[in-house]
This record gives C-alpha cells, sequence and structure tokens, in this order.
C-alpha cells in the first residue's frame, strides 16, 4: 500500500466533444503505459506501484519492452539517471499517483464512485485493490482504444471486475455523462473524476465544455483531478521554445497538443463553472514531496516549466455554499 500524499486522433474535436475523438488506438497511451512499466523496473515502482503495468501492455509488448530493458541494464540505468525519459516518466507516474491517493482520501469521505476520463491502459480497476466504500469504476474512452485495451486485457487474463464498466463513447455524437448514466453512473452519488492527460490535446472550448458538464451535473462534493499545459508568459522565450519542441513531439505523432493555460484562465473557468477554489499541486510541490528522494536534474525544471500541474478541485454546492 502506498502511503497517502502529503498535505496535499487526430480529427479536431468540435466544442461539444469533451475528450480525444479518435478514430484508432491512441499512441500516447501507449507511450503511457510504457513508461508505467518502466517505472516499475528502473525505480522499482517508488512512486506509483502498478502489478499489472506490464500485463496491460500485451504480451508482445511487454516482452518487448522487458527485453529492451534486461539488455545491458547497468548502462541502461546509468543513461537514464537524469534523463529526458527519466523526467517525463516522473511526471507521469505522479499524476497516477495524486490521482489515486485522492480517491482513497475521498472515498474516506463517502465518494462511492470513480471515473477515468480518457482511461488509456489505466489498470486501477483491473487490480482489485479498491478502497473500502468504493462501489463503481467507469472507464470512458473512445470505442477504438477501450476495444484496443479490452483485448490487450484479455490476452493477459485480466477481466473487469464486479462493479468496474467499460463506457465507449463517440465523442461526435454521444454525451459522455449520458453514456455514464447508461451505464449505472449515479449523479446524485459523491464521485471522483480522473481525467489526465487529455486537456492539452483538445481545444480550449472542448477543454471549458468538459467542465461544465462535470460541474452543473456531478453531486456537490465530487471531486475532479487533472493536468494541464500553463501557457508561457510573453517574455519567457526558453518556455516557449520548450513547447514548441514539445508540441512537435506530438503532432509527429498524430496527436498534437491543442491547449495551453494561463493560471488566471484556468481559475476563472472553474470558477465560472460551479467548481470551488482549486488546489494546484505545482511541479516545485511535487519536486518537494513525492520526488524529494531524488536530485532535481534540468529535465525535470524543464518539464516543471511547462506542466502547470495537477489540478485538485470540488465541485461546490448548488448556489455556491460549499458543502457539509
Amino acid at each position: 500500500m502506498q502511503p497517502p500524499l502529503s498535505t496535499l486522433s487526430t480529427p479536431r474535436p468540435s466544442p461539444t466533444q469533451p475528450l480525444l475523438a479518435q478514430a484508432r488506438p491512441s499512441h500516447t497511451a501507449l507511450l503511457c503505459g510504457i513508461a508505467r512499466a518502466r517505472h516499475q523496473v528502473l525505480d522499482g515502482g517508488e512512486i506509483f506501484q502498478d502489478p499489472l503495468a506490464f500485463d496491460i501492455l500485451g504480451p508482445a509488448q511487454a516482452a518487448q519492452v522487458r527485453a529492451a530493458l534486461a539488455a545491458n541494464a547497468p548502462r541502461n540505468r546509468s543513461k537514464d539517471a537524469g534523463s529526458f525519459s527519466q523526467a517525463m516518466r516522473g511526471a507521469l507516474v505522479v499524476r497516477s499517483r495524486i490521482a489515486e491517493d485522492t480517491l482513497r482520501e475521498a472515498v474516506a469521505g463517502g465518494a462511492t464512485q470513480y471515473v477515468l476520463l480518457g482511461a488509456g491502459l489505466d489498470t486501477f480497476a483491473l487490480r482489485n485493490q479498491w478502497p473500502r466504500g468504493l462501489q463503481r469504476v467507469f472507464e470512458v474512452d473512445h470505442p477504438a482504444t477501450q476495444a484496443w485495451k479490452r483485448d490487450l486485457a484479455s490476452q493477459a487474463g485480466l477481466a473487469m471486475p464486479p462493479g468496474g464498466a467499460h463506457v465507449p463513447v463517440d465523442f461526435e455524437r454521444q454525451d459522455f455523462l449520458e453514456q455514464l448514466a447508461a451505464h449505472g453512473f449515479d449523479a446524485a452519488e459523491p464521485t471522483v473524476f480522473a481525467w489526465l492527460g487529455v486537456t492539452m490535446y483538445l481545444p480550449l472550448a472542448a477543454v471549458e465544455a468538459t467542465l461544465a458538464r462535470i460541474g452543473a451535473r456531478a453531486a456537490p462534493g465530487s471531486v475532479l483531478v487533472f493536468d494541464y499545459v500553463r501557457t508561457p508568459a510573453p517574455a519567457q522565450w526558453g518556455r516557449k521554445l520548450g513547447l514548441a519542441l514539445m508540441e512537435r513531439r506530438f503532432r509527429r505523432m498524430g496527436e498534437p497538443w491543442r491547449c495551453t493555460l494561463r493560471d488566471a484562465e484556468l481559475h476563472a473557468m472553474l470558477a465560472a463553472h460551479g467548481f470551488e477554489p482549486a488546489e494546484i499541486i505545482t511541479p516545485d510541490r511535487i519536486r518537494d514531496t513525492l520526488l524529494a528522494h531524488r536530485p532535481t536534474t534540468l529535465w525535470q525544471r524543464a518539464l516543471g516549466g511547462l506542466l502547470g500541474g495537477i489540478v485538485r478541485v470540488r465541485v461546490a454546492a448548488r448556489g455556491g455554499k460549499s458543502p457539509a
């Protein structure tokens, strides 16, 4: 059991498409899954323990990753230290850790449902380690990505446990909350929504549409956890260059970054759509807590300058009062 966090596609979506709308499985979902698997070996799962990280990749991909890690292992570890790969892997596993720490805290406070928006190769539902009191887990994703994941899970002998549900959504034609309801989601129950690694791939209007839906229709006290890319200030030329390089990297994968947010813009948007004041877990705070045991590297600082952090925010009571 990991201790809780201290204190703490290509087609362009329309504004009514709140999530990724790809006609093929997500390549970045695979890369995130591989990063979680590599973390178990290269870092010993010290930040985020996922015993199914290799299984969910499927036998062929898992064998390929293991072979790459095993080949000349001491040299690989030496090259990994301080690398861009290590910094990016850390950013990816930290957000999963924070989401699941938040889930455990929220369930202890009465939340009964967990919704993964853009679930990708997340394995939480399959791990059979749900906190006591959590009744339902919903994985929401585009049908192509979800079918691919279900096939990988089947190859590994993994099945969704009772209370878990796959919710395929054609985001061009369907409202994700309506589809959740059709699969047993109860909008009156306090819920944790994890929306990780998604906002940067959407137009701003689609990000705002998703926030509006959750803020207006989720139960007061429900918690949303998501990450975002910060818009560089006009004079931050280094961050602008770094952002341009990252955008080019993902554009070449066919899944370009489309949205960055200024902090003031983010807070105003959340307030406008029925949320309480947000907690922003900044890269600096992450380095001082979850990554405090590691020397800070140049790549960590560079990524931290681009990534706005992890947002944790509650749905306010209707009328603006905080829930009891």
